[in-house]
């Protein structure tokens, strides 16, 4: 379409038909950096259309000619707004933030397909629109447009508008008809919404999903300020501990400068040692470690000298290295990298709302998400907007709270109705010792060592249940044996069974329906808890052919011997199920061990209930606070979604009436639980920066 009339007459019919799906095309991935160069429609009473807007001259870099004005698209655009008409899109993020920053309309979304996916299977190989189109619209045929590969890697504002437009309008098309086929299944009462079980699906779609995508657009597009003076103080800061830990190193060198002469003498011409040993070479360390130092390799990681394989061989010099790798890493990834992606003086990451597969957020370019909150001084170079003070509010035991709802333990429950903390009273009751003991203060605010450490125990067992861990973890967690940590684990559950059964029947629920659910109905699917443990195939294991026989069929290993081979392997740990199964491939007996990947799935079978409830909850305090009158009159501005916690700005005058809603709404957000929730909230001028007092 490149003339006004013919898309007044599309608009009309897209209002006509009650919804279109949208698409647009950009010279790159920053809505505030990058340009439209079109967009694309579809609706179901006529064909797919492309928009040219921004196509420009491979030779001159002009936009070319015949292309609608933005002006006039913002008039024609604001039309189906106006009229309500539904809107869908594949990662509706991505576009409305286009539209609305280049075209200066802010579309609704009505369906997103691409978080529909997500939910629908997150287990997906694919989430790519095409692939999943294919999958399930074409049913794993050859689409007949697969000519975009052509243009990978191209600005597609340079793309001849008569050779890209076909290939541009096909994508609102295919978004249309992957819409039509997940809409049933979204929809309570339908054959495929009861089939599929999917009714909680259906509520975190439409009540969660869908709604904080609003959220998500809005503190995408406000950013977060940079402050440039802290940033260079930490710069000169690093710079010079990069020095130091670099010296560190070479020091420890030196005590082996014999050895490391002897080996340069040893190889001349084939030595691959700069002089002196580069440091940031994890080939050059691996020689200095295991040809010149002669340290065993790991069994685990072998000549490894990655950080898991450096800690375990534990030598000064490795020490060193893991020095100097995390200093160079706060450098490279946030120190020196934030003032390089600025955008007059703010940062516009990008948050995936089902970054991971339990639900919770993720954050990229750069990761908010992951910077520790023990790396103070690195969370202190985002600072509040000038005249906004910034604002922290977390859920306090967000996880153990959804656990003793889950769980429904009455003793677990009790303890957050009477305002206790939930590691002092398991401690209390799993080691018969007061309460009062179990705490890291006592009731006059001093410091009890005993107490702390019967709370810590306490804690771990419970984080492990939470995060599906094995008691070889929870030994390593409470730096004891493995027995002792059975001895504990034991005591804790015999005081709170609801936990043991919570646990037993977050596995019954996966092996049998193949999935489990969070407190609202998301699910996660884990297929692996179906397998079977061993998963056996017979092979011929003698070869009778005989041209002058007419019984050539061959011969396998009886159900007798296949049975033995599994005993073996249920009475079998570590390296010895590997003989076992290499014995059996010999009498033509090819046994899979599924046994890992089952009991991988079991720890997620918990897990994965608590996180994805979780990010449930912190995702539908995010909807209360967005949509909250007081708070837009007020000015709050969400900036940063940290898993429990929601940091946001606010103009100063408002400070302590934006602190209280926050907390308020977080609270609301909570209100289908079990147990009491809490929400802690702080105030500071630079992300957890000194606390200031309101």
């Amino acid at each position: 379409i490149r003339n006004e009339s013919d898309f007044i007459t599309y608009i009309d019919n897209c209002i006509s038909d009650g919804e279109c799906s949208i698409d647009t095309e950009t010279s790159g991935l920053s809505p505030i950096l990058d340009e439209i160069a079109g967009m694309s429609m579809y609706s179901p009473s006529q064909k797919a259309a492309y928009i040219p807007i921004h196509h420009k001259s491979y030779i001159t870099g002009m936009d070319v000619d015949n292309q609608l004005t933005v002006d006039f698209l913002k008039t024609q655009v604001q039309r189906l707004v106006d009229a309500g008409t539904k809107i869908i899109m594949f990662n509706a993020k991505f576009d409305i933030r286009f539209i609305n920053n280049k075209i200066g309309v802010k579309l609704h979304c009505y369906f997103d397909a691409y978080l529909a996916a997500r939910l629908l299977n997150e287990n997906e190989e694919s989430n790519a629109l095409k692939k999943l189109h294919n999958k399930y619209v074409l049913n794993g045929e050859e689409d007949a447009f697969t000519f975009d590969e052509l243009f990978e890697g191209f600005n597609f504002q340079y793309i001849p508008i008569n050779t890209g437009y076909i290939y541009a309008a096909r994508d609102a098309e295919i978004t249309y008809q992957l819409y039509h086929h997940q809409l049933p299944y979204l929809t309570l009462g339908t054959e495929q919404n009861t089939e599929y079980e999917l009714e909680g699906v259906y509520n975190v779609f439409w009540n969660i999903e869908m709604p904080v995508l609003e959220a998500v657009i809005a503190l995408e597009d406000t950013g977060v300020c940079l402050d440039m003076d802290k940033c260079s103080e930490l710069h000169e800061k690093y710079t010079k501990l990069q020095y130091q830990r670099e010296q560190e190193f070479w020091d420890i060198c030196n005590q082996y400068t014999d050895e490391i002469n002897a080996y340069r003498r040893l190889h001349r011409t084939d030595c691959k040692l700069d002089d002196p040993i580069n440091i940031g070479s994890p080939s050059q360390i691996a020689i200095l470690l295991y040809d010149i130092l002669k340290l065993p390799p790991t069994k685990k990681y072998g000549r490894a000298t990655g950080e898991d394989a450096l800690k375990l061989l534990n030598h000064p010099i490795c020490e060193a290295i893991l020095n100097y790798r995390g200093v160079i890493k706060l450098l490279s990834t946030y120190i020196d990298k934030m003032p390089s992606i600025a955008i007059d003086g703010k940062i516009f990451a990008s948050y995936k709302q089902i970054g991971a597969d339990t639900g919770r957020f993720s954050s990229e370019n750069p990761n908010l998400q992951n910077i520790p909150s023990h790396a103070k001084e690195i969370r202190n170079m985002f600072k509040a907007d000038d005249g906004y003070i910034m604002l922290s509010s977390d859920y306090s035991a967000q996880e153990p709270r959804l656990t003793a709802h889950l769980s429904n333990d009455q003793k677990m429950i009790q303890a957050y109705k009477d305002g206790k903390d939930l590691y002092s009273e398991i401690a209390s009751l799993a080691f018969d010792v007061p309460y009062e003991d179990c705490r890291e203060f006592d009731k006059d605010g001093n410091f009890s060592k005993e107490g702390k450490e019967r709370r810590g125990t306490a804690k771990v067992i419970v984080l492990g249940v939470s995060y599906g861990m094995g008691i070889k973890s929870i030994a390593e967690g409470l730096k004891v044996s493995v027995k002792k940590a059975q001895t504990i684990y034991n005591k804790v559950m015999q005081e709170f069974p609801g936990l043991q059964k919570f646990v037993e029947d977050n596995k019954v629920m996966a092996r049998e329906k193949g999935y489990v659910t969070t407190v609202w109905g998301r699910k996660r699917r884990l297929p692996d808890m179906q397998l079977s443990p061993y998963e056996v195939e017979l092979k011929p294991i003698t070869d009778n052919f005989d041209p002058l026989s007419d019984n050539n069929e061959p011969e396998y290993a009886d159900e007798d011997l296949v049975q033995y081979y599994i005993d073996k392997l249920e009475h079998s740990w570590g390296s010895a199920k590997y003989n076992i199964i290499a014995e059996a491939e010999k009498d033509g007996i090819k046994i899979t061990d599924n046994t890992g990947k089952i009991s991988a799935a079991e720890r997620q079978s918990t897990n994965a209930r608590i996180q994805g409830s979780a990010a449930d909850q912190t995702k539908k305090a995010m909807i209360l606070i967005h949509n909250d009158k007081i708070m837009q009159e007020i000015g709050f501005r969400m900036l940063i979604p940290v898993h429990d916690e929601i940091v946001g700005e606010v103009p100063i005058e408002h400070a302590k009436e934006a602190g209280q809603r926050l907390s308020a709404l977080m609270i609301e957000a909570a209100k289908d639980l079990s147990v009491p929730s809490k929400c802690d909230v702080e105030y500071f001028y630079n992300w957890a920066g000194e606390s200031i007092e309101i």
